[in-house]
């Protein structure tokens, strides 16, 4: 094969080259012809540029290649980690390729005993749990950094330098991988309701000072001592930390004390099903979980991740203690606020408060003198703050290691918004039996609380079988969308969705708006989806799940929160889902949705779940679950058998999306009422905005949009008729009263809003069928006047054979036909077949 300077090595190519040769007993000397035939010609050239006596020396043109396409020691080593086997080599031959990589690695850094070996090993790990960040500011001598101590010691400097300030600041440090080393400092009286030391700088201030420094490059040198990296006046070794600063590092508060005159700066909002009432700080630049709150966090399940952080307490000794940190969603009047806190176990008597962080994630202006706030983006609505229900002392204690002080509550009352029934839910219920109802919803209310671990009851594969991994490079994103992303990944990072890896495989990233104005993360993974081996579980077809869904007056859905995240992937397939961005590369290790096979996965999951289900009439597609009751006492019982099936799979529902004890419900893009079927007044909204169309596309387009809705409209198909021929092959495009007429006889029929009503399995169908010239039409009925109603209507235009029918034979085939598209309602019942021939 043709040497292939982006993907081949050199040195290994040149030596099974020299193999070969040998092995067929080619003299060197004749090796030059062998060699310009196996190489591309943009290198032959730059062999032919050399002198003629050279260029016929095999060992000098070996020279130059190796000197030009020589792959640095940082390939080598990701050519050793990342290599994998194909198909079409022996394990033998994938022995030697390894073995290649890896004394290349070493070569190229004069690797030659073990002791540097050893170092080299070691190293190669720091590196692989740095941060990209880390990486970038030594990326001159990167590769070159092998011994570990140095490699340490550097490390360490830069992060004194250019976060210490930032971490210390900060209680927690933004990205979750980083170490933190914050220092609390005993707190001093207030004089002011401020929670701020006069000489204190404001965080968010310093931050700016030190985000507008430019970047220092890497090829910096410190005068003084030659320290890579840095000037001599911030070099580490030649310049010492000044006194004033370490008093701001060290002034940092976890408590915010206020007089009993001092306005309130508490704000209202809602955490873990329940209403409280959290301080705003904005002398804290991390907002911190009060004892009682982290007791709550971790009754409900919350995922916490362990930081070492140095405690000064009151006698001025240091002490390393845990601390932990979660990401929680609080919900401040309607708006949903992402939030990491910190809790310290070992620490008594903390106070919830809501730092600079909470406030520029919610985008909130404190106004402490008018005692209100506003989101920023609506100043004209104001918010007064809550009234502080707690006993708050004056010169509130910190932290010591002799006397814990009195521990602050926090108070967290019960609300009608979280867990229990809203007031759009169960309108048609008692009061005896909204309190019934509530009961349970208390009694499972860990089955709406979001975090913990996967189901164990399946995990997702990815049977890629003999085809080599696909990567492709990351897509280009503008700036605001990286930081976007970067805010996306650190939350999937807490939630432990995604990790860092390093994998073979690669995919690019997609940030795709969602009407609330946030972003989702899709992967485009239609690369390793075309290499995928399809799993043909099926899906339930939806007009089958709306034939089944029978009208009552109790039903409930079920949605799942982000159903296919509580599924684990594979360990051995999640290199496969490994995506790539700015910021590295991630695995999931939770089922992302973008996956060929995902929805197969999840319905096996959910078909699982339900078969275990007894004398539950429930229906579901993918993480839609809708549950029917004939009365109230069936639907709780129904519905503990559902919560407990959700609390044995470990699987967590969205209670903003669930709607419970409802006599009218939204299911697959229709409504299911107590009368029948309604469509969807949004959905047929949409299709009243649809102006007439100037193209074949934008008529396809708009059929396809009211196909969807046809079994509501009698004779669909003879309506559409003038805009179906429009979509024809050779069709001359006209746009006449025929075709306009037919487009404003469709919208009309689906604003009306029909409504069918659902089968009654102990009364007769009636199917009443009809033909014209060019379409057959059918309606199925059941009941008597004044009681018949509608179950389902059909129509389809007559093929070209068709049309020649006699009347009667088009007549008996819109029975025939009628028969078969009502099969799953007719089959093995009473019949009566009603036709004017």
């Amino acid at each position: 094969p043709k040497f292939n300077p982006k993907e081949d090595e050199i040195g290994l190519y040149l030596t099974m080259f020299e193999r070969q040769l040998k092995f067929v007993n080619i003299p060197e000397t004749n090796w030059i012809p062998y060699l310009i035939g196996s190489l591309p010609s943009e290198i032959n050239q730059m062999i032919v540029k050399e002198n003629e006596e050279d260029s016929k020396d095999y060992a000098k043109v070996k020279e130059m290649l190796l000197k030009r396409y020589r792959l640095t020691a940082d390939r080598f080593r990701q050519l050793f980690v990342q290599h994998r086997k194909s198909a079409e080599i022996t394990w033998k031959d994938y022995t030697f390729e390894l073995k290649s990589y890896f004394e290349g690695w070493t070569t190229e850094l004069n690797i030659s005993t073990f002791e540097e070996l050893k170092e080299l090993i070691i190293a190669d790990q720091i590196k692989r749990r740095t941060p990209p960040e880390f990486k970038e500011h030594f990326v001159d001598y990167w590769s070159e950094l092998n011994k570990p101590f140095e490699l340490a010691e550097k490390l360490d400097a830069y992060e004194t330098v250019k976060l210490g300030t930032k971490k210390h600041v900060s209680a927690i440090v933004k990205k979750p991988f980083f170490k933190e080393n914050v220092v609390f400092h005993p707190e001093r009286k207030c004089k002011t309701s401020h929670p701020r030391e006069v000489n204190q700088p404001r965080s968010n201030d310093f931050d700016k000072s030190v985000s507008s420094r430019p970047e220092r490059k890497s090829s910096i040198r410190c005068y003084g001592c030659g320290y890579p990296g840095f000037i001599q006046s911030k070099c580490p070794k030649c310049t010492k930390p000044k006194e004033e600063l370490k008093t701001v590092f060290q002034s940092i508060k976890l408590y915010a004390a206020e007089s009993p005159d001092s306005p309130s700066s508490s704000i209202c909002l809602t955490v873990c099903g329940r209403d409280a009432a959290f301080c705003a700080d904005t002398g804290a630049s991390n907002s911190i979980a009060g004892d009682e709150f982290f007791k709550v966090l971790r009754d409900h399940k919350f995922r916490f991740y362990k930081r070492d952080i140095t405690m000064v307490l009151a006698d001025g000794k240091e002490r390393n203690v845990e601390a932990l940190t979660t990401t929680v969603n609080l919900n401040v009047e309607g708006k949903i606020v992402r939030v990491k806190f910190i809790a310290l176990p070992e620490a008594k008597g903390n106070r919830n408060l809501l730092g600079t962080d909470f406030l520029q994630a919610a985008a909130i202006v404190l106004n402490i003198q008018n005692g209100t706030w506003h989101f920023s983006e609506n100043p004209h609505k104001q918010f007064s703050f809550y009234k502080n229900p707690y006993d708050v002392k004056e010169n509130l204690p910190t932290i010591s290691s002799h006397k814990s002080p009195e521990t602050i509550p926090v108070t967290l009352s019960e609300t009608s918004v979280p867990v229990i029934l809203r007031e759009d839910e169960g309108k048609h219920l008692t009061s005896k039996q909204r309190d019934k109802f509530n009961s349970l919803l208390k009694e499972f209310e860990t089955c709406f609380h979001p975090g913990g671990d996967p189901t164990p009851f399946i995990e997702h594969r990815i049977q890629t079988g003999n085809n080599l991994p696909v990567s492709e490079p990351p897509y280009r994103m503008t700036p605001a969308k990286k930081e976007l992303l970067k805010k996306e990944l650190e939350s999937l990072l807490a939630e432990g969705i995604i990790e860092e890896c390093e994998s073979p495989y690669g995919s690019p990233v997609v940030l795709v708006p969602k009407p609330n104005g946030s972003i989702r993360l899709c992967i485009d993974y239609r690369k390793l989806n075309a290499t995928t081996i399809p799993d043909t579980y099926p899906l339930p077809r939806m007009d089958e799940l709306l034939n089944e869904a029978k009208s009552t007056k109790f039903m409930s859905t079920i949605d799942l929160k982000a159903g296919y995240h509580q599924v684990k992937v594979y360990e051995a397939d999640q290199e496969k889902t490994a995506f790539i961005c700015p910021f590295g590369t991630y695995k999931f290790l939770r089922m992302p949705f973008e996956l060929r096979n995902a929805p197969a996965t999840f319905q096996r999951l959910i078909d699982k779940f339900r078969s275990g289900l007894k004398d539950v009439f429930a229906l579901s597609y993918l993480d839609d679950i809708i549950v029917l009751s004939e009365n109230f006492d069936k639907h709780l019982s129904d519905l503990r058998q559902v919560f407990e099936r959700l609390s044995l799979f470990k699987l967590t529902a969205n209670r903003n999306k669930c709607n419970f004890a409802c006599n009218r419900v939204k299911y697959l893009g229709h409504y299911i009422t107590e009368q029948g079927i309604e469509v969807d007044a949004d959905k047929v909204s949409s299709v009243q905005k649809i102006t007439e169309p100037t193209c074949v596309k934008e008529v396809q387009s708009y059929l396809q949009t009211c196909s969807w809705f046809r079994r509501y409209v009698p004779h669909f198909s003879e309506i559409a008729r003038p805009l179906s021929d429009l979509t024809k092959k050779n069709k001359t495009w006209t746009w006449d009263e025929p075709e306009r007429k037919a487009f404003e006889s469709l919208k009309r029929m689906l604003i009306s809003r029909p409504v069918l009503s659902q089968p009654d399995g102990s009364k007769p169908f009636i199917i009443r069928t009809d033909a014209s010239s060019y379409a057959l039409g059918a309606v199925l009925i059941q009941g008597e006047k004044p009681e018949k109603h509608v179950i389902e209507y059909a129509s389809r235009l007559l093929s070209s054979a068709e049309r020649n029918y006699s009347t009667t034979e088009r007549e008996a085939l819109a029975v025939v036909w009628a028969l078969e598209k009502f099969r799953g309602y007719v089959e093995n019942q009473e019949i009566i077949i009603a036709s004017d021939h």
